[in-house]
């Protein structure tokens, strides 16, 4: 018996001591891992610059230890320590952002790239994320399946006791995947023509918009809108009364005098020549209603291209009296206004207003129609357009924004298939047109805002709204757009501006800088 009993205690103590073994090694083999980061695709502009993730920010993935909190007080100070002390306290590793590099046991710092920067360029082509990381506006939202698919992380593996603390000796593994982010989306834009053009619109513009487009094939290389956006700090913006998160160069306004170009190419189309003249008196009447030039200026006799120059509304309104409205119309569908266009997926510019041909047979409205008033909208995406395609000699071609996406290794994985342009015009009425623009510039309302080399061709605007503010004056959108330079066009230059005094002095100088600005990025002997 005394045998037996002693038996079952040496058993008993063999059972505890390798059931505290197993433990142990239960608790040796467990492991926690720890993503530090995530990346999204990458947008990039025609140059392979990227326009995301330029800037780059700390991040420390920390194991706590006893020294944890006083290394971290160097870069944090005692105060941003004493945010984490239940973070510390816990054990468990986590995660960090850090305003410096910090070093120290059980702290690995990596620097990771920020989604969009302090001064981030493009906001309202590029869009922004919601709070899970998906994209809700612009090229974020058309391409978010893509550009989440691009997805790489830095994640380290901890060998943790039961309660996921650290295990004292042991070295963690990082695994970075980072790179697959470098795959993602390509577009038109140009950066160094961005930032040319955002830096020119903040200073003339408060609500606006301004696009640059290559000649002929209509690529959008720069796209700004005012006011702009911080895409770090959305929500705080939604309610804001001047609507920043809107792009309003896809955005439908009163078109005005930019208008008559589209006008002078029916009348030409039609049969009628450029010497048709009119003595503008200032106002013309028809079927009752009287109609004004632009502060009631008289022009005198005036033909297609003075008037054009001059920008006379009462000109455009006796010529267009002898134009067929449904040709008139028509020309308009053609050169882009009434329709929308699809810069991506799910990505639709807004179509504007056109007149219907039955309303057009009403003498008023046909007026009005003459030289860009009534019921007439039209976005500074469709001026685009409607300039690029006589800047190509009479073939128009529909904007665009996106190139194509590519991997990794940024080898091509798949481009927009190129547009067939569309002749809505001889090229010998183009070139009339381009003519009349550049009469405008070098003679007419445009005449002051002319490029310092090269030449330009432009039509200037100010449209009614038929708002007035608190003094009791009419609000008025103010355009000017154009190409440049004259003689080989290479780009167009649209700025719209939701207020101001008119297309010239409102919008013009801001045409001015950026024509300079390409002269000396690109075209400058």
């Amino acid at each position: 018996m005394v045998m037996l009993g002693l038996l079952i205690c040496i058993l008993s103590v063999y059972t505890l001591s390798l059931g505290e073994s197993l433990a142990e090694t239960a608790q040796r083999q467990s492991s926690y891992r720890l993503t530090v980061n995530e990346t999204r695709g990458t947008i990039y502009d025609c140059n392979l610059l990227a326009l995301t993730g330029e800037q780059e920010r700390w991040v420390a993935a920390v194991a706590p230890g006893v020294q944890t909190a006083s290394d971290l007080s160097r870069a944090m100070g005692s105060e941003g320590v004493a945010e984490i002390s239940s973070l510390l306290q816990n054990g468990t590793p986590f995660a960090l952002s850090l305003p410096s590099n910090v070093s120290g046991d059980g702290i690995l710092t990596f620097q990771i790239p920020e989604r969009y920067g302090d001064s981030q360029l493009a906001v309202h082509a590029i869009g922004y994320l919601d709070g899970s990381g998906h994209g809700v506006a612009g090229m974020e939202k058309a391409y978010d399946t893509f550009l989440s698919e691009q997805k790489g992380e830095i994640s380290v593996l901890y060998q943790v006791d039961a309660l996921h603390r650290a295990l004292a000796g042991e070295t963690p593994t990082v695994t970075d995947t980072t790179y697959l982010g470098k795959g993602g989306l390509v577009l038109t834009l140009d950066k160094r023509i961005q930032e040319l053009a955002e830096q020119a619109a903040e200073k003339s513009l408060t609500k606006g918009a301004v696009l640059v487009a290559e000649v002929p094939s209509c690529k959008i290389r720069a796209m700004v809108s005012l006011p702009t956006f911080d895409p770090n700090e959305v929500a705080q913006l939604l309610e804001d009364e001047d609507s920043p998160l809107m792009n309003r160069c896809l955005a439908p306004y009163s078109v005005g005098s930019v208008f008559k170009l589209v006008s002078a190419a029916a009348a030409l189309e039609s049969g009628l020549t450029p010497d048709v003249s009119y003595e503008c008196t200032g106002s013309i009447t028809v079927s009752g209603g009287d109609f004004h030039c632009y502060n009631e200026e008289s022009h005198g006799v005036e033909d297609m291209q003075s008037a054009i120059a001059n920008s006379c509304n009462t000109y455009f309104v006796h010529l267009m009296q002898q134009v067929d409205p449904s040709l008139f119309l028509n020309m308009a569908k053609r050169f882009g206004f009434g329709s929308g266009t699809q810069l991506a997926p799910g990505y639709v510019s807004s179509s504007g207003i056109l007149p219907s041909e039955s309303s057009l047979r009403v003498p008023q409205a046909l007026a009005n129609f003459s030289f860009g008033q009534g019921e007439l909208t039209a976005t500074p995406l469709q001026i685009l357009g409607m300039v690029n395609a006589i800047a190509s000699d009479g073939e128009y071609t529909a904007p665009s924004l996106v190139q194509g996406t590519v991997d990794a290794s940024l080898q091509t994985v798949s481009g927009v298939e190129e547009q067939e342009p569309t002749r809505v015009l001889s090229a010998y009425h183009a070139a009339l047109l381009q003519n009349f623009m550049r009469a405008s510039v070098e003679d007419g309302t445009s005449t002051k805002y002319s490029p310092a080399h090269g030449g330009a061709g432009a039509k200037t605007a100010t449209a009614q709204t038929g708002r007035f503010d608190e003094n009791g004056v009419e609000q008025v959108h103010s355009w000017f757009a154009g190409f440049y330079p004259y003689d080989d066009p290479q780009y167009v230059i649209v700025v719209f501006s939701e207020t101001g005094t008119g297309g010239g002095p409102t919008c013009g100088p801001v045409f001015q800088e950026i024509a300079d600005g390409l002269w000396e990025l690109f075209l400058s002997p």
